[in-house]
């Protein structure tokens, strides 16, 4: 019997390239999303070390409006910042469950032809099996049918 051949493989192969495209797709939106997050991490954490400066700088009495002002400045700045990170953030999750969906439906497709690769290679094997056990039958009736003839001969 000739090994197996899923006709539909090329098919599934295409299912699969696709679904690694909408996954590479993802994954690049949301890396894009995770570099706002980390955006914002970043000026967070600057904002709670400028904070920290400010406030030894106000316990050791070296205060100056300058130092309160460029303080000011930068929270504002920074957190406005933050902000426009948030609204990237919250911008992209539309984007992203598209993808995500998209992802889902590429997913199914190939799941589908898989199924059916599988359920054809079940066939095959049963068919296989059904061919040989036809074929020990076959040698084992010959065998037989010899011992049958040795015995009369």
């Amino acid at each position: 019997m000739k090994k197996f051949q899923f006709k539909l493989q090329r098919l599934l192969d295409i299912k699969e390239a696709r679904e690694k495209e909408v996954q590479n797709e993802l994954a690049a939106v949301l890396n894009i999303q995770n570099r706002e997050r980390i955006r914002q991490q970043e000026y967070s954490r600057r904002i709670r070390d400028e904070r920290e400066k400010f406030n030894l700088k106000l316990r050791a009495g070296k205060f100056s409006y300058s130092d309160a002002l460029m303080f000011e400045k930068f929270t504002d700045f920074a957190n406005r910042v933050i902000e426009v990170a948030q609204d990237r953030i919250e911008s992209m999750e539309p984007e992203i469950q598209r993808v995500r969906e998209r992802l889902v439906e590429a997913s199914r497709e190939k799941k589908v032809v898989q199924r059916l690769k599988e359920r054809r290679h079940q066939e095959y094997l049963y068919d296989y099996n059904r061919e040989m056990n036809k074929e020990y039958d076959d040698m084992n009736q010959n065998v037989y049918l010899r011992r049958q003839l040795q015995k009369e001969g």
